[in-house]
């Protein structure tokens, strides 16, 4: 029963939008608080001496209509969900496990190429791509211009992103797919995927 008690449950807002995920325990409890109330069950009960309750697999809050905001923190993992795994040069999709962080205008001529104050930090959204390893092999510490490559679009900051990454296998095998239209990241390969992916 206790592996039970911490298997994974889908906590949706009000407006049934995924918002984070909990263990069936406090899934379990919010429900006895009133708080929640399960949205899908699972076929596993859990028994007591007195109740007998099935551990649910989905909740949903009452009250909490809210999205949670977050600006997204600049990593590997954040460069690769902006980009959509895609390589910024040769315009493949890759694993994670196959990608790498590039940095446009290399660390070996930045100081020469901009101006004093530069516009933009070195190492920030707008000087990053996420890029295949034989890209940014081939690429090494030259410029995009001399190599006659360009960008398809400049690098941004993500104005917003998806608050919870899931692999796509565990959505389908946890019951969660219908619900996660919105907020959520779905990814097809669960290999390298990064601290945020719940798989």
């Amino acid at each position: 029963m206790d592996g039970l008690l911490h298997q994974s449950v889908l906590v949706l807002n009000a407006g049934m939008a995924p918002i984070e995920i909990c263990t069936v325990r406090k899934a379990i409890l919010d429900i006895f608080r009133e708080i929640a109330f399960a949205v899908v069950d699972s076929p596993h009960m859990l028994r007591s001496p007195s109740l007998s309750v099935a551990a649910p697999r989905v909740i949903s809050r009452r009250h909490y209509h809210r999205l949670p905001r977050r600006k997204p923190p600049l990593n590997k993992w954040t460069i690769f969900q902006r980009d959509d795994h895609t390589c910024a040069y040769c315009r493949r999709r890759f694993a994670a496990a196959d990608l790498t962080v590039d940095h446009i205008t290399p660390r070996s001529r930045w100081q020469r190429l901009m101006s004093d104050p530069p516009p933009y930090l070195y190492h920030s959204w707008r000087n990053v791509v996420a890029a295949c390893s034989r890209c940014n092999s081939i690429k090494g510490s030259r410029l995009l211009g001399e190599l006659g490559w360009r960008l398809e679009r400049a690098p941004q900051e993500p104005e917003w992103m998806p608050h919870l990454v899931i692999s796509r296998r565990r959505a389908e095998r946890m019951g969660w797919l219908e619900f996660c239209a919105f907020n959520v990241k779905l990814v097809d390969d669960s290999g390298d995927s990064g601290p945020a992916v719940t798989d």
